[in-house]
């Protein structure tokens, strides 16, 4: 620095005794930190202290270039930096973190800037936050309008265990600080905050700045208005599109409705920009569970399609798909495959069997044969959606990662543990390599990669697992994404079976307090977090706290699904279990009964679900001594399970022996009872001949006969419940539960990401592993995630 070569002084040596303009002191004690990179120009700096200043004017900053003499740069020693360095800047009270570039920060890719970062996170006194110079604002927001999937990249890029330093004794120091104090997760997630917050507000001020200067220009240039006008629109939608990847539907909806104002004012109703917007808004009113309102929009995109561009165009098949996506989320399956199929006929003619943009459509048809139950029908699509792309784009190609996780799901409904794991592992291994290790895709393979080793009862290797992928979600979507919610649930699950119960409503309640938040009281999320939770207090043997909590869960059910939708009915059985453990009979008939008549409708009688609520029924009747009716219920539970098993299944042959001696002793009994009422007849003859001689008091006899016979019952019911068939029957069981899909994750929607415009495909795997047969346990099993983006379609325009 010129200035001060001659003396060989620090710049703040130089100017400490001068005034400014208005007699304020240049020099002054400090009251913010500025932390930067050396790598940067010093005019990124200058401008972030003078942007924070034009809005404080009366701070001063300490700046290392100024404060620092830079002609007799001392080395000082360890110790140094840290007591006095840290102890200043808790004196300051303040730090600034110039940052850039915005996708990619030098700091944290600097140990000595971490160490600032970390004195100042470290003392809870001092206000931290990060400032990008105003030059990046504008990079920032046109790189997000091109594709706000960025934003979501350059999150994934902060890992401050990769910093470096000049000396590897400095590295060593500064890394053994952080992990003796915050941590590198925690430091991470703190710094992913304050960026998630500067990306989400430099958008909409951006956009909003931008709409304003348009909305006030001079009217005299239409055309260049209108062309303005079309512009901003398109940025309403990217920022809608950002804020709906951080889990902000209300945020993202706002900007969303903007845009097609601006769109229906400057295009018209029926321009495909226009047409463009009624489908995001739908696929966005699917993921707040409002399906009226997502099928309103995407009928009126439908119906735009079909005037300007035919039934038979591409894009008019990706609003069938998207039809279908929020028919499977409504719970009609039938009308889901309806517009499946349509999407398919009109892709497979334009492109053929075997083309790539196929590919979603059979993964979303698998879908449907999955919440159906038809697992084999469901893992032949889900097959061939992974044939297909591999044969598109090779065995390695990122795009792979979706229909390998699918399969590996169907591996793992169907009890195939080890086929699961591989192509989970597959899924990770080609992930890594492709969007990079700390990533919400990747995330979602770790969570269902932990959700396997759950099942197989390694719970430290699922605990492993279930927390990196925490972290990641925690680090790039935050603490209140619904993705994050949904791996908080899972790991919920995983302390309560370790029987670390503290830990277990930590968890379950963590995750239901982002639900409430994010999705409302009302929303199948929510009803789901309730549902856990009853489990987790029925597993405590809390039957009445279980009960309140399932109750609740199925008041939001119903209202969403319908009185007839099968989560209801799985939903009554698992009710009914908890009445009959509470030997509340009647409760639990009635619920079992409402079960019945749900998945009888929905499935027919000869469903496996049908059968778990008649083994269920049967066993309450069993031990309300109704054994007629009880072996009524066991004998279709039998014939429906040797209808889909086979008459030498080991289920099947136990579940006959259990029925066949239930009648043999229902049928000695009755032998026993009519023996018993022919001895007593005889008996009566014999004394009708001394009658005369010994008569009685009628009441008296009246009484004693009535005593005889209540008697009789109670041996009855008694050898009723010494009947050994509780061997050989399973006793009644909860099933699971299947939750709707979180988009990203709670597990989600595959979303298609074109450009512009998202279109929305699902594959509604259960969030849980729901079995048909009896379930060993009444809890929900971990929600899995897929929520990978398959295939860009291209614009729909």
């Amino acid at each position: 620095m010129p200035a001060t070569q001659v003396d060989k002084r620090s710049y703040l040596e130089l100017i400490k005794d001068k005034v400014d303009e208005h007699g304020q002191p240049y020099v002054a004690p400090a009251t913010v930190f500025i932390s930067h990179a050396w790598k940067y120009k010093v005019m990124e700096p200058f401008d972030v202290m003078l942007e924070y200043g034009e809005k404080n004017p009366h701070a001063y900053f300490w700046f290392d270039l100024f404060t620092n003499n830079q002609h007799r740069a001392s080395h000082l020693p360890q110790e140094w930096w840290k007591t006095t360095f840290r102890t200043a800047i808790g004196d300051i009270g303040a730090v600034i973190l110039v940052m850039s570039p915005w996708n990619n920060p030098i700091p944290i890719t600097r140990a000595w800037c971490l160490w600032e970062i970390l004195s100042a996170l470290d003392q809870p006194h001092v206000k931290f936050r990060i400032r990008f110079p105003r030059s990046m604002r504008q990079v920032f927001f046109e790189s997000i309008v091109r594709n706000p999937d960025h934003v979501l990249s350059a999150l994934s890029n902060i890992q401050a265990e990769k910093a470096e330093a000049f000396l590897k004794d400095d590295l060593d120091m500064i890394f053994k600080a952080i992990e003796s104090t915050i941590g590198f997760q925690k430091l991470n997630t703190l710094v992913n905050a304050q960026l998630r917050e500067w990306y989400v507000q430099t958008a909409v001020e951006i956009v909003n700045e931008v709409a304003m200067e348009i909305s006030s220009a001079d009217d005299d240039a239409n055309v260049k208005n209108a062309m303005d006008q079309i512009a901003v629109a398109r940025m309403q939608h990217q920022v809608g599109s950002l804020l709906s990847d951080f889990g902000d539907h209300d945020g993202a909806l706002n900007h969303f409705q903007k845009a097609l104002v601006i769109h229906q004012t400057t295009l018209g109703e029926e321009h495909l920009d226009t047409v463009q917007v009624y489908n995001r808004m739908g696929l966005l009113y699917d993921l707040k569970a409002d399906f009226d309102q997502a099928l309103d929009y995407l009928q009126k995109c439908l119906a735009c399609q079909v005037k300007i561009l035919g039934t038979d165009h591409e894009d008019t098949a990706r609003t069938y798909n998207n039809l279908g996506l929020v028919y499977n989320h409504k719970g009609d399956p039938e009308q889901a495959l309806e517009k499946y199929h349509k999407a398919l006929s009109v892709v497979e003619k334009k492109f053929g069997q075997d083309h790539l943009e196929t590919a979603p459509i059979h993964s979303n048809i698998g879908s449907i044969y999955d919440r159906k139950g038809q697992l084999d029908d469901a893992m032949i699509c889900y097959l061939r959606t992974l044939k297909i792309v591999e044969k598109a784009l090779g065995e390695n190609h990122p795009e792979v990662a979706t229909p390998c996780n699918l399969v590996g799901l169907m591996y793992q409904k169907k009890g195939d543990l080890t086929k699961a794991l591989e192509h989970f592992q597959r899924c990770m291994v080609i992930l890594e390599k492709s969007v990079g290790e700390n990533h919400p895709q990747t995330a979602m393979c770790l969570s269902n990669l932990g959700l396997i080793y759950q099942t197989q009862g390694d719970l430290e290797n699922a605990l492993e697992f279930s927390q990196r992928a925490i972290t990641i979600e925690e680090n790039i979507l935050g603490s209140q994404h619904p993705s994050t919610a949904t791996s908080y649930n899972n790991l919920g699950l995983l302390y309560r079976q370790k029987g670390d119960m503290e830990k277990a409503f930590e968890y379950y309640n963590r995750a239901l307090e982002i639900r409430r938040k994010v999705f409302g009281e009302e929303s199948s999320e929510t009803a789901n977090s309730y549902i856990n939770i009853g489990a987790a207090y029925q597993s405590m043997g809390a039957l009445d706290l279980g009960i309140h909590n399932f109750e609740r869960g199925l008041a939001i059910q119903e209202q969403l699904l319908g009185l007839e939708h099968v989560d209801v009915a799985t939903l009554c059985n698992n009710i009914a279990v908890l009445y009959q453990a509470q030997n509340n009979l009647d409760h639990a008939l009635n619920y079992f009964q409402k079960s019945l008549g749900i998945l009888e409708k929905v499935h027919g009688k000869g469903h496996l679900e049908t059968a778990t609520t008649y083994n269920n029924m049967g066993m309450c009747y069993y031990r309300q001594g109704d054994v007629e009716r009880a072996l009524q219920c066991l004998e279709q539970f039998s014939d429906i399970l040797e209808k889909h098993f086979g008459s030498q299944h080991p289920q099947v042959l136990a579940t006959k022996q259990g029925v066949k001696k239930l009648q043999e002793d229902q049928q000695a009994l009755l032998l026993e009872k009519e023996s018993k009422k022919n001895q007593m007849k005889h008996d009566d003859d014999n004394d009708d001949a001394t009658k005369e001689d010994d008569k009685r008091d009628p009441v008296e006899e009246e009484e004693e006969e009535e005593e005889e016979e209540e008697e009789e019952e109670g041996q009855d019911l008694e050898r009723v419940g010494e009947m050994d068939v509780v061997s050989s029957l399973p006793s009644s069981t909860t099933r699971n539960v299947d939750e709707e899909p979180v988009n990203a994750g709670d597990g989600g929607a595959n979303t298609i990401k074109s450009g512009n415009a998202n279109v929305t495909s699902t594959n509604t795997n259960s969030n849980t592993t729901k079995t048909t047969q009896q379930v060993p346990s009444q809890d929900k099993y971990g929600e899995n995630k897929n929520s990978f983006t398959i295939r860009s379609w291209g614009n729909l325009t």
